[in-house]
């Protein structure tokens, strides 16, 4: 016996609940990488090699930065600017205030050896009146000493590398950057500028890259990824780097987008700041500017190009003018897995209605019990809403607690109806139709947002070609086939959109639960197929063995 048939006899003689265990374990260990670069961990010490960015460098800057508020003109603000020349001054850097209006931009420029061009890094220094500002913008004030610290202390660039402290963002708007680009001589030489803003709790991302033509830079990004939470899938609306690139500048706009609370109050102080999220934004920005500053910037443009990470296979990216044609392959596929699955009695018209039934009856339920449920949060958590002017959009006091509480009630929603409905129904049903209410944003998004299809595209494509596999190698006493397509159909979707859950709590608050949980009930219909076994202990004879020809166990 060879052995690939030895494998099969094994698979084979599994149980249902081992088969369940089998897929449960690896789920998880493809969610685990997946979500895990929204909780940065690593932290370089502050002995860390001199050309290294440190976190805990960075940070201790921090209380002298935010120990009190500095809003434009005031004298607080004179001493935050004084610390920063003196400290970009002992750096070794070329050093000037740019004195314009009313304001007092902070500038200062590493030489690059043969420049072709200038990288600027902004990050504004002034607060709102009433705020220290440790988190908006303290911590990214202190990763840019840091990085320009860590430049210097590199190699030498070939380019050279600025670093603006702009003045007045928080009441300008940009009124800091918007003086520098009209007027300030090193302006001229500038071709790529990087945004930082805010790093408190959360993972870094690339809100805004281009914003058009992004292919150069895009590229630079795939030579320099960190593993962060790169996407474009985020991107849009208003940065530090607006007047850049409203000047024609290549821009990227990095930030932590979390949604603390203490934004723009009292309370935010050093003591909020999570190293690791400074250590990932300067990790990520030394990383893009070391790559920068070595290439001829002449033309940092090129083709508008789709990315993202992916765990072990790293950053992906191609032209965005693809993700129509993958859309429309991608919906071509699904059809054609359903045609070939009917065609091989996988699975059953009646099966396929009672799992959209199903499926549809379920996500209503878990968006109407969310909905139910938040307006009830803040007395059951004791908290005090007037006190955060942008709530819902924030995070309160156990504030993920409170969400994965929901996401635990439209689990046992979800479970339920699923196990109910396994009367009538097979997992393989299951497993098809939950791929249809993502196939209809993919194309969707690939018509009206091109750079944000992916996250639905590639789960429906993966999934529909497993599917497509398993009906063409499906054959009587074969139950592996079909077991690996509801694997294949399960893994993408939890690699591309379980992070989306708790990261768009850690970039909206609880702002849009609601919606969340009518996404997780459609991710959950195709993935508790994978885990029938330990769902459905008493297989039926609808199950997807007998649909194929085969014993049921």
């Amino acid at each position: 016996m060879n052995t690939r048939n030895v494998w099969i006899a094994v698979v084979a003689h599994l149980g249902p609940t081992n088969r369940g265990l089998i897929m449960l374990v690896v789920l998880a260990l493809a969610v685990i990488p997946s979500v895990g670069p929204l909780f940065p961990r690593k932290v370089a010490p502050a002995n860390a090699p001199s050309d290294a960015f440190s976190g805990e460098r960075a940070m201790a800057h921090l209380p002298v930065i935010a120990s009190e508020p500095h809003p434009v003109g005031s004298p607080a603000q004179a001493r935050v600017r004084d610390y920063l020349v003196q400290e970009l001054t002992e750096i070794g850097l070329e050093v000037e205030v740019q004195r314009i209006r009313g304001l007092e931009n902070v500038v200062a420029r590493l030489r690059g050896s043969h420049p072709t061009g200038a990288i600027a890094i902004v990050a504004h220094y002034d607060t709102v009146s009433y705020s220290p500002g440790a988190g908006d913008n303290g911590s990214a004030v202190a990763a840019l000493l840091e990085i320009m610290r860590a430049l210097e202390a590199g190699p030498a660039p070939r380019n050279d590398v600025i670093a603006l402290f702009d003045d007045s963002e928080e009441i300008g708007p940009f009124a800091g950057t918007k003086a520098f680009v009209r007027e300030h001589p090193w302006m001229s030489d500038v071709r790529v500028a990087i945004s930082i803003d805010t790093a408190v709790a959360g993972a870094i991302s690339t809100n805004e890259v281009g914003p058009r033509d992004n292919g150069w830079l895009v590229h630079v990004l795939a030579r320099a990824y960190t593993g962060g939470v790169w996407t474009s899938f985020s991107g849009g609306g208003l940065y530090n780097s607006t007047p850049f690139r409203d000047a024609g500048i290549a821009v990227l706009a990095l930030e932590d987008n979390y949604p603390f609370r203490q934004k723009h109050t009292a309370e935010d102080v050093p003591e909020i700041i999570s190293a690791a999220s400074v250590q990932q934004m300067g990790d990520q920005t030394v990383a893009i500017a070391r790559e920068l500053s070595g290439l001829d910037l002449a033309n940092p443009w090129g083709e508008q190009e789709t990315f993202f990470s992916v765990p072990i296979l790293g950053f992906i990216h191609y032209p965005e003018a693809w993700s129509l044609a993958l859309a429309i392959t991608a919906g071509l596929s699904l059809v054609i897995a359903f045609g070939l699955a009917l065609w091989r009695r996988l699975i059953s018209w009646r099966g396929l209605a009672v799992a959209l039934g199903t499926i549809a009856v379920t996500a209503a339920l878990s968006v109407i019990g969310v909905n139910a449920l938040k307006p009830r949060l803040p007395g059951l958590f004791g908290w005090d809403t007037t006190l955060w002017e942008e709530w819902p959009e924030v995070i309160p006091p156990n504030g993920g607690l409170a969400a994965a509480i929901l996401a635990l009630v439209v689990l046992g929603v979800v479970a339920a109806g699923y196990i109910l409905a396994r009367r009538w129904s097979a997992p393989a049903e299951f497993s098809l139709m939950g791929l249809v209410p993502f196939g209809i944003p993919a194309v969707a998004l690939a018509i009206s947002t091109p750079r944000a299809a992916y996250a639905f595209l590639w789960p429906v494509l993966i999934g529909s070609l497993g599917w497509i596999a398993a009906a063409i190698a499906a054959r009587k006493q074969m139950k592996w086939p079909l077991d690996i397509a509801i694997v294949l159909a399960a893994l993408p979707l939890v690699v591309f959109l379980i992070p989306f859950l708790p990261g768009v709590v850690m970039s909206d608050g609880m702002k849009s639960l609601e919606i969340l949980a009518g996404i997780e009930a459609l991710l959950l219909s195709v993935v508790l197929p994978a885990l029938d076994g330990l769902l459905v202990r008493s297989p039926s004879q609808k199950e997807l063995a007998g649909h194929a020809g085969v014993p049921s166990d």
